[in-house]
């Protein structure tokens, strides 16, 4: 009904950026770990060119600082290295042709809500209603488990190089919509359910469904659905796959936002696993978090195969999902102020009066780019592409008056370029190591490769 001004809106934002924004396939690093080496909380809950290097100076790793010059690691949950299967770095944005299609793709799913909801209301016997509501809990319980496999599916096909990352970007915000749209009608069932006389539905059967649909959801993939609606900027996508697991981090807004979901790490439901255990298993894998915490909260049940533990804390917050059969956390979001992110471990490179720094940081997580003048000291402000070694470099920014540039850190070994004029410094940096929640744990059992990595953001 709105496909005209839809389409006109989302031309004229392409129109807008199509002359800045590089080409898809930005940066890909597939192959063996050893190649690849702010939203409220979520909404489903309550509560680089060739240049020659001229000078260069590294500093070894060292933890992160936080805003009061202390040591304090913030831990990730993420891949670990020999079971990542592929790594890029994807930019996304406004489209004609997904954004229409992705606009009625969830226009459809919403639409279908209201015909449920009307048909439950309009039942003809009390009978009927009750037979409805049982029929419409199940179909919604069903489709998550299909949204599940779709997941599964994108995901490996993504890792086995079958799906370029811009459309595995739009399957799973896809299948965000989806949820999101899922448990708004969960919502309405559960409450069509307790309004109906002589009738009920287990609330920890509605309750399920709220935590398994909130484990299909994400605000990164959220982010890339509001790219794909024109309601949002483009963004630079950080994306890594494993077997059935999935990593996304964007900075947008001024926080930097990541978000994994780990299936390896999921057995399902375990013996009396209750609301404390899945805090005291979030506080072992998040230490400075816990002690940072300003407050928390958390879903569950007796019978939920897993529980939501939500925390703010000083310097963002924290949504963690913790298996009832493992005791560990299977997924994370995770909400980081850029101004509360402190990176050390830079690396620098001088040519042409331009002195380029990388405040280094683990693949995926929050790297500040600083371009100063040798001549005065003054921060410079000038275009930055960043690329594989040796590769093809696509633009991520100017570093403005204050020469400084966020952006998401590539997988392995890549390359910062600054243009001023006729002014061209390069600079190779070496992520750091990731700060996994488990050290390098490769699956439910617990089994570890190298232990824990020097957090360094």
């Amino acid at each position: 009904m709105r496909a005209v001004p839809i389409a006109v809106a989302l031309l004229l934002i392409l129109s807008s950026v199509a002359g800045v924004v590089p080409a898809l396939g930005d940066t890909d690093t597939g192959g063996s770990a050893d190649t690849l080496a702010s939203e409220t909380p979520p909404a489903l809950g309550p509560s680089v060119p060739a240049g020659q290097l001229s000078t260069a100076t590294t500093t070894p790793p060292a933890q992160v600082s936080g805003p009061d010059g202390g040591e304090t690691p913030i831990h990730v949950l993420g891949i670990p290295s020999e079971e990542a299967t592929r790594s890029t770095l994807e930019t996304e944005y406004v489209e004609l042709g997904s954004g229409l299609s992705f606009a009625t793709s969830t226009a459809d799913v919403h639409l279908s809500t209201g015909a449920v909801v009307e048909r439950v209301e309009s039942a003809e016997s009390p009978e009927a209603r009750q037979q409805f509501l049982l029929q419409e809990v199940s179909a919604v319980e069903q489709r998550l488990v299909t949204l599940r496999s779709q997941q599964r599916q994108v995901v490996e096909a993504y890792g086995a190089g079958e799906l370029p990352p811009r459309r595995l970007l739009y399957e799973l915000a896809l299948i965000d919509a989806e949820a999101r749209d899922l448990d708004a009608r969960r919502e309405q069932l559960q409450s069509l359910a307790d309004s109906t006389p002589e009738f009920s539905i287990s609330s920890s059967r509605f309750g399920n469904i709220e935590l398994e649909l909130n484990t299909l959801t994400g605000p990164v993939r959220g982010h890339a659905a509001a790219v794909l609606r024109g309601e949002a900027a483009s963004g630079r996508f950080f994306v890594q796959s494993g077997p059935d697991s999935v990593t996304l981090s964007v900075i947008r807004d001024g926080t930097y936002v990541r978000e994994t979901y780990r299936g390896t790490l999921r057995e399902g439901s375990g013996d009396s696993f209750s609301l404390g255990d899945a805090v005291n298993a979030t506080e072992q894998a998040y230490p400075t978090i816990a002690a940072q915490r300003l407050r928390d909260d958390t879903l569950g049940n007796p019978d939920s195969d897993s529980t939501r533990v939500t925390i703010e804390h000083e310097r963002g917050r924290l949504v963690s999902f913790v298996d009832s059969g493992s005791a560990r956390v299977f997924k994370e979001f995770q909400y980081r102020p850029i101004d509360q992110v402190a990176t050390r471990s830079p690396t620098s490179a001088v040519k042409d009066g331009l002195e380029l720094t990388a405040h280094r940081t683990y693949p995926g997580g929050p790297v500040r780019l600083q371009l100063n003048s040798t001549a005065t000291d003054e921060p410079v402000d000038a275009q930055i592409t960043v690329g594989p070694a040796g590769g093809r470099s696509s633009v991520v920014g100017r570093t403005g008056p204050d020469g400084s540039l966020w952006t998401v850190a590539p997988n392995g070994t890549y390359q910062v370029t600054a243009i001023d004029g006729s002014s061209v410094v390069l600079l190779s940096v070496d992520p750091t190591p990731t700060p996994y929640v488990y050290g390098n744990i490769n699956d439910s059992t617990g089994s570890s490769g190298e232990g824990t990595a020097t957090p360094t953001a």
